[in-house]
């Protein structure tokens, strides 16, 4: 369009630049100014190629503007601004006019433009800044005019003079005379001024006269200015045609000033006129003088007298003085060398100007009215001085000292700003000849910014230290009254020059010649601290702004060094850091003026910093470890963090781009150490990610902030400044919940305050909702900032939850040890069911809360969002926290009874939390996978189906059932992340409840919407039941009395008619439509895809039930309808299609399912964890008891140690059972002393094994010892009794002690000496213990190998003692000891010993145990004297353990005595399976490790389980054999003791075939054979040919069997004898 249509294309950039003027648009915010300015620089490059429209058109906006009505402050604030940017539009547009403008260009400007622009320079409004920066703007723009067009402004203004010259009226319209001050004006063009004014100055009024003399002023100064070189120029190469016209204008103004009052006002142009006459000027300093030159030469005496005050009139010496200070400035810019007339001149007079200036006693004045003009004239003064001459310095110090005037300051610090700014003429000094006084400018900093702040009654005063010029003025003010208003604003006037001076020039402060470096440092401090405290001053925004800027110009790394030269890295530390510190400080709480641009500045000062770091990268690091350097760091992410919710779009960017600096600072310390960058900033790579988003177009306030959230999540580590950015923001996100909740009621009234302009702004500029007392809904941006905040709580409130340790040797910690929490934080290890005193649980509760708001004005709008922040920005951690919360509300939704309670609240909160929990588990996001699984949502899925079932047929309950049948169906979808404690039980019931809904009203529906709907409903009813279905076998209610495969089949009947008749009702209803000529094709669609559904459920239920349901599905095969035989192929081929195992009709599915079981309890994962035997090692109680006591006398630990153990040592895995309930049990311990002395299972493991392992050790070990101590006659009489107080009158003690001794060391050095017949398996267990308990350094080698001894260290950590002491203490304990006391019990005696030999024994086992432990007798006093013996034994028992428990044998080499697994253990680990899989399912949720233990194990349980039914439903038939008790742990220990598949003669007995399997009946059962005769009586072990008869049944014992007896040749000597036939038919034998 800009290349075939220029006109109509800048047109349309011009009608955009005006419809966002705040005139029209209304106030702006940051991407309306942005667009603004855009327009205005799309306008001014514009203007280059296209001049005359660009500026026809501003023009015609500027006109239009004008000339609108306006109402109200605002309205008029919105004016003003629109002004000011078309002004500023002009002026550059206006600077870049093309050279070759037509002259019907400047016809245009001079007709049009020119009118505008002088109504704003004849405005006239005291009091109102934007009316002075308009006048300002409208001079900038007359004067760019007036540079290609001044003839056209020349021709108005000459235009003026002579109608003026014309007009006899006295009242006179001056202001186009005026103009002639804002022009540009070169030296030709001041030649026609003055010509022109020349020629018709007498014929002006006196009004105009004076106008004329003023504006000529002006110009001559706006030529001096603009072109000094010109006027350089005049007094090397004078010009007589410019000196003859102002030597004519000088003559007529003389004879103008016929009164004292005339010549006041016409002196300073005549001082002007003499200084653009150099040869009139250089004539009248001679003795004698032309009779023409004379009145010349006279002004010049009566300046001088007036001056020196002998005039005798105020008005002349305050004129004088003010022409004197102009012959100052303009021999400034003349070189002295070139002319000394105007320098003598100056000379004459220079002093007694200063005099009179510059006197503290008498300050010059003019009148309350010319206050400002007399400042100006005294820096005017002040400069001129110190341009001619920088080393006189006398003014200098008159205006330091503290006890001259403030204005005398003010003037001083303006001067020198002056001085620093312009440097126009190469000739002027520089400011650097006043750096001598920097500490007495820092001083007057100091007293000044005390005094501002005292006058600020919402701010205490600053505690500064002040220099030595100010410290008595310091002490007077300290109890002084509060200053007047008008003094209040004369010290903001110079605190402003003061900050500005800093900003020009920072070495004038900086300057510390002589000083050491803590005083150099501490005048830095002290000079940074009272600027940063301007900064947050929300009533001197200009104050502020020039603070900022001075701070940043300090910041610039060459002005770091002069913080202290002796250490500027360790300075830069301590002092940027507090300013960070204060700044964020003041950030976070919202007290913050125009926050944004704060932040803008804050990232720039981040740049200085980290390019003085990058200059000092060798040494970055120097002094950066004090507090206030980490302090400062957290506060600074905490302010960034705090943005990113704001709902300024500029703000979130902003405070994103300022992540990469802190990346870059971290990047520059962690490489001077070569330390990992992420040991600074923990959550670096994502604060990169930050950075690199803000670098992005953003599509929008909500895109930016889904962006926010995204990456939020994504933060990995809690810190302090994370976790103090949630609490922070929480804080403020309570209250303005309860504002938003209580509106209107905290809304003002209108018309109630009356607010300025300024509050106004502070207001939109500030914090909506979070730093004020009430809140304006209307405003959208409050209630967005709350959305915001929502969204930052849950997206970040993850990361503040979790507690994480890093992984190392000194801050491990076991996983089943104590956690400490952070007191009063919400960081914490959070359970499953939360933590309600957390603050982030609190935060979740109100959300819950706010799920049903119905607020008359926001209600909709919180819950919608509550509802997409939960389900869409939640942090995955908090999943687990969540689950539970809407688990407990919805409980609440129910009386004692179950029934549910319908009301208005719980119906929205149950609707709300469905799309919820769709919305979560639909988000995919990074990290969902890892915690859904941490808690169970089988409760909370069970009471929303609940819930819903009872809400009836409406509309509104159908789209509700709808949406939570889509739930269900995508919960399944993410079964494999989520955890079910009893999924298969679960399972079962959502498909009983859901297809309750299935064809429910779908036929009863009048209205075809509603038909719809249901049918809708039926199509998800039967999605949700397919994905329910997959792999599910069914599972009928226990307790029904109905035996188990009876009970599935009925139920799978109901489920299979349900579906077939489902299936008929969508073929009448299709036969239907077809008839009445298909009105619906929707409809038809639904039933198609209802169709595929019901077929595909079918499927699934037959796949996997097809033991209990191919019976009642196979009929349908031949059914005399042909569409339901067609159904019933489609069924069976998609069965076939999704592999179905036919091994379930298998005779021995039961037993491959139990082997499955056995399998599954035994897996291992990749890192040596048992996860199912952990789990249930973890949740089986030591007993169950009921109100009227123990369920059983067995006690489940001791038979969940005898089931483990003999499962795992089956499969050759003991080892790793043991190194798992070991390790368990270490880390637990409080002490060495107290290892495996409670009754853990661990302790019953290690009894269990000692027992099954040791009992053929401990019979050839101690059954000679002791039958040698019982036989021998000479001891049978002996007493070991050494406790004086239980000694008969008869013993001696003496004699008792060594009885005692000699027993013992018989006995231990059997015992270390029986090393060699140390069983294998028991080497095993005491290796494994040796292992879990001794100190065992991490080894440097690869991360799995430091994974495995990760346990190791740590107990060696824990225990670094004599860890084989554990292995001794726990076999003498456990093993030795016991069998020694109760020799009887232990089987290795017939009978008891009597009372003094069992005495003799228990003594004995106390020494043993002493010498285990390495411990010597302290508290039996009777025991002491065997103190020696047990010390002497110490290293030969530890040798012996070392010997026992150093090396593990080989799997292979070890004999596995109970490869055999009895049906007793399975059933027993059945049962415990069964009893318990709720609780290992929460277990398994709350520690499953998912990478390391891969395809969850508990699945694959809970499935096994729900094919094998309860425990209660026996598989076996009533039979004789079942009186036969095969859980008896008693068989386990007769295998083991006879160690039988070892023996030459249990393999002797089974060639023998006195019990044999052979054929099959007429009936099809197996037939045993017993041939009597074969069976000799003292020949052949009874207990063997049991063993051959038991395991020979074993494969059939579950099913029938027949047993033939032939009793051949059979006579007494083939008969059993007694105690065989109890053992094997009386149950009790075997308990």
């Amino acid at each position: 369009m800009a290349a075939h249509k220029p006109v109509e294309w800048v047109q349309a950039v011009i009608t955009r630049f005006d419809e966002q003027l705040p005139i029209k648009g209304g106030q702006q915010n940051t991407h309306s100014k942005v667009s603004t300015e855009h327009n205005k620089e799309c306008l001014i490059n514009i203007s280059k190629y296209k001049f005359s429209l660009v500026i026809s058109g501003l023009t015609t906006i500027l006109k239009n503007v004008n000339n609108m009505r306006i109402f109200g402050a605002e309205a008029e604030r919105n004016l003003y601004l629109s002004q000011l940017i078309i002004l500023d539009t002009l002026e550059k547009c206006l600077a870049g006019q093309p050279k070759d403008t037509m002259r019907l260009d400047e016809t245009m400007l001079v007709k049009q433009l020119l009118p505008e622009i002088c109504q704003f320079i004849h405005m006239s409004r005291e009091g109102n800044q934007l009316v002075a920066q308009l006048r300002n703007s409208a001079s900038g723009v007359l004067f760019s005019l007036s540079c290609n067009n001044f003839n056209a402004v020349f021709s108005r203004v000459s235009t003026r003079l002579q109608e003026l010259a014309l007009c006899s009226e006295d009242s006179t319209d001056v202001n186009d005379i005026e103009l002639i001050q804002h022009i540009n004006v070169d030296c030709a063009r001041l030649k026609r001024l003055l010509q022109e004014t020349v020629f018709k100055f007498k014929s002006l009024k006196k009004a105009a006269q004076l106008a004329v003399i003023s504006s000529l002023e002006r110009a001559f100064w706006n030529w001096v200015e603009n072109y000094p070189d010109e006027f350089t120029m005049l007094y090397q190469r004078p010009q007589p045609d410019l000196a003859d016209c102002s030597e004519k204008l000088f003559d007529l103004v003389d004879s103008f000033a016929e009164s004292a009052k005339r010549k006041a006002a016409v002196w300073p142009l005549q001082i002007i006129l003499l200084i653009l006459s150099p040869d009139v000027l250089q004539d009248i300093s001679k003795e004698v003088v032309e009779e023409s030159k004379m009145n010349k030469k006279s002004f010049l005496d009566n300046l001088k007298k007036a001056l020196a005050g002998h005039s005798g009139s105020r008005q002349l010496t305050e004129s004088a003085a003010i022409a004197c200070v102009k012959l100052c400035k303009a021999s400034t810019y003349i070189s002295w060398e070139d002319n000394s007339v105007i320098c003598f001149q100056v000379q004459s007079m220079v002093v007694d100007l200063k005099t009179l200036l510059f006197n503290p006693s008498k300050p010059f004045s003019r009148g309350a009215g010319s206050q400002s003009a007399d400042v100006d004239l005294m820096i005017d003064c002040f400069v001129s001085c110190f341009r001619i001459n920088p080393h006189n310095n006398s003014h200098f110090k008159v205006c330091l000292a503290s006890s001259s005037p403030p204005t005398f300051h003010y003037v001083l610090v303006n001067s020198l700003h002056r001085i620093i700014t312009n440097s126009a003429v190469d000739w002027w000094p520089k400011i650097d000849a006043v750096y001598c006084y920097s500490g007495e400018l820092r001083g007057m900093l100091a007293e000044t910014l005390n005094r501002v702040m005292q006058s600020c009654s919402t701010h205490a005063p600053l505690r500064m230290t002040s220099s030595l010029t100010f410290k008595e003025k310091m002490t007077s003010l300290k109890f002084k009254e509060k200053p007047t208003d008008s003094e209040t604003r004369s010290y903001k006037f110079l605190l402003l020059a003061i900050v500005k001076l800093i900003h020009g020039d920072p070495k004038l402060m900086l300057h510390n010649p002589g000083k050491l470096g803590h005083e150099i440092q501490s005048s830095t401090a002290e000079l940074i601290t009272g600027l940063v405290q301007l900064v947050p001053q929300m009533s001197m925004p200009e104050i502020a702004q020039e603070a900022m800027e001075a701070l940043l110009v300090l910041h610039q790394p060459e002005n770091i060094e002069l913080w202290n030269p002796d250490a500027p890295i360790e300075t830069f530390w301590d002092i940027s850091s507090q300013v960070l510190f204060f700044i964020c400080k003041k950030l976070i709480a919202h007290q913050m003026l125009n926050s944004t641009e704060i932040l803008k500045w804050l990232r720039e000062i981040l740049i200085c910093r980290n390019k003085f770091l990058l200059k000092n990268k060798e040494n970055a690091t120097l002094g950066s470890g004090i507090p206030i350097c980490r302090q400062a760091q957290t506060k600074l992410e905490v302010a960034l963090y705090m943005f990113l919710w704001s709902p300024d779009i500029e703000a979130v960017l902003v405070s994103m781009s300022c992540f990469r600096h802190l990346c870059e600072e971290a990047d520059i310390r962690c490489g001077v150490d070569d330390v990992p960058v992420q040991s600074i900033l923990p959550n670096y790579n994502t604060f990169m990610e930050f950075a690199s988003v803000s670098n992005m177009m953003s599509t929008g306030r909500a895109a930016l902030q889904k962006r926010v959230m995204a990456l939020l999540r994504r933060i990995e580590h809690p810190t302090a400044g994370n976790t103090e950015a949630w609490e922070d923001t929480h804080t403020k996100w309570e209250h303005a919940t309860k504002l938003i909740l209580n509106y209107p009621k905290t809304k003002i009234e209108e018309g109630q305050v009356t607010e300025s302009l300024h509050k106004t702004i502070v207001k939109r500029r500030m914090s909506h909702v979070s730093g004020g007392g009430s809140i304006d809904l209307s405003d959208t941006d409050s209630l967005q900032e709350w959305i915001n905040m929502t969204g930052f709580l849950c997206a970040i409130g993850g990361v503040c939850l979790q507690h994480r340790i890093n992984p190392g040797l000194v801050t491990y910690s076991p996983p089943m040890g104590p956690i400490t929490e952070r007191k009063g934080s919400m960081i914490s290890m959070v359970s499953t069911e939360g933590n309600a005193e957390t603050p982030v649980s609190k935060f979740l509760e109100r959300l819950l809360t706010l799920m049903v708001c119905n607020h008359e004005k926001v209600g909709l709008q919180i819950r919608t969002n509550i509802k997409d922040l939960v389900g869409l920005e939640l942090s995955p951690v908090l999943y687990p926290m969540l689950f539970n919360k809407l688990k407990n509300c919805i409980s609440r939704f129910f009386d004692l009874q179950g029934q549910v309670l319908l009301n208005d609240t719980n119906t929205p909160f149950v609707e709300q939390t469905i799309a919820i929990m769709k919305n979560l588990l639909d988000n995919h996001t990074d990290g969902s996978s890892e915690h859904l699984g941490q808690a169970s949502i089988e409760t909370m899925m069970l009471n929303l189906v609940r819930y819903v079932r009872v809400l009836g047929n409406t509309v509104h309950a159908i789209q509700i059932k709808t949406k939570l049948c889509q739930l269900v169906e995508v919960m399944m979808e993410r079964r494999d992340d989520l955890s079910f404690c009893q999924e298969m039980k679960f399972r079962n019931k959502m498909v009983e409840y859901l297809t309750d809904w299935v064809m429910g009203t779908s036929n009863q529906a009048a209205v075809d919407d509603v038909k719809c709907l249901t049918r809708d409903l039926d199509q998800a009813s039967m999605e949700a039941v397919v994905s329910l279905l997959v792999g599910l076998p069914l599972q009928p209610e226990e307790g029904d009395g109905v035996e188990l495969m009876e009970a599935k089949s009925q139920l799978f009947l109901k489920y299979f008619t349900l579906f077939m008749n489902l299936l008929n009702d969508c073929s009448e209803v299709e036969e239907e439509t077809a008839q009445t000529g298909g009105r619906k094709r929707g409809m038809s669609r639904r039933l198609a895809s209802l169709r595929h559904c019901t077929v595909l459920a079918m499927s699934n239920l037959l796949n996997a039930n097809v033991d209990s349901g191919l019976m009642h599905s196979i009929g349908l095969g031949y059914h005399k309808d042909l569409q339901t035989r067609a159904t019933f192929m489609e069924v069976l081929t998609k069965i076939l299609q999704q592999g179905t195992e036919f091994d379930t009709l298998a005779e021995t599915v039961l037993a491959d399912r139990f082997e499955r079981l056995v399998e599954l309890v035994t897996m291992m994962g990749d890192q040596g964890e048992l996860p199912i035997a952990m789990a249930l090692a973890n949740v089986v109680p030591c007993s169950q008891w009921t109100s009227i006591g123990p369920v059983t006398n067995l006690n489940q630990q001791d038979e969940l140690a005898r089931v483990l153990v003999t499962l795992f040592d089956s499969r050759h895995l003991l080892y790793q059972l043991l190194w798992n309930m070991f390790s368990k049990e270490v880390e637990l311990a409080d002490s060495m002393q107290t290892l495996f002395r409670g009754n853990s299972l661990a302790s019953k493991i290690m009894t269990f094994c000692f027992k099954v392992y040791g009992a053929t050790y401990l019979q050839k070990l101690l059954e000679p010892l002791l039958k040698t101590v019982l036989k021998d006659p000479e001891k049978q009489h002996l007493s070991f009794e050494v406790d004086p107080t239980r000694l008969e009158s008869t013993e001696n003690l003496d004699e008792n002690q060594q009885n005692l001794l000699q027993m013992t060391e018989r006995f231990f050095h059997a015992i270390i000496n029986s090393s060699s017949e140390f069983p294998p398996q028991l080497r095993s267990v005491c290796h494994c213990l040796y292992q879990a308990t001794c100190h065992s350094l991490l080894t440097k080698s690869t991360v799995k190998e430091k994974k495995e001894n990760m346990k190791k260290s740590v107990v060696s950590q824990r225990f670094p003692q004599n860890s084989i002491g554990a292995v001794g203490s726990a076999m003498f304990l456990r093993f030795i000891n016991p069998a020694i006391v109760s020799p009887y019990e232990a089987g290795i005696l017939d009978k008891k010993p009597p009372p003094r030999i069992e005495r003799g024994l228990k003594l004995m086992s106390k020494i043993l145990q002493s010498i285990a432990n390495h411990v010597l007798f302290t508290k039996e006093e009777h025991m002491r004297p065997f103190n020696d013996f047990v010390k002497n034994n110490f290293d030969a028992a530890r040798r012996f353990f070392l010997d026992i428990a150093s090396d593990c044998p080989a799997s292979d080499t070890v004999n596995h005595s109970l490869s055999f697994i009895s049906d007793g253990n399975v059933l027993a680990l059945h049962r415990l399976l069964w009893n318990n899989q709720e609780k290992i399912g929460q277990y398994l949720s709350s520690n499953r490790d998912h990478k390391a233990v891969g395809r969850r194990p508990f699945d694959k349980m809970a499935t096994l389980l729900a094919y094998l039914g309860p425990p209660e439903h026996k598989p076996v038939a009533d039979t004789h054999w079942s009186s036969l008790n095969l859980t008896s742990s008693k068989f386990e220990e007769f295998m083991t003791r006879h160690q039988v598949h070892e023996k030459e003669e249990f393999k002797a007995l089974k060639t023998l075939n006195i019990f044999y399997q052979a054929g099959t009946s007429k009936t099809g059962n197996p037939v045993f054979y017993y041939i009597a005769r074969r069976f000799k009586t003292g020949q052949i072990n009874g207990d063997l040919l049991i063993y051959h008869v038991l395991l020979t049944l074993k494969p059939y014992y579950a099913k029938p069997y027949e047993i033939v007896v032939d009793l051949t040749h059979a006579g007494p000597s083939n008969r059993f004898k007694t105690d065989f036939l109890s053992k094997w038919w009386d149950p009790q034998q075997f308990r």
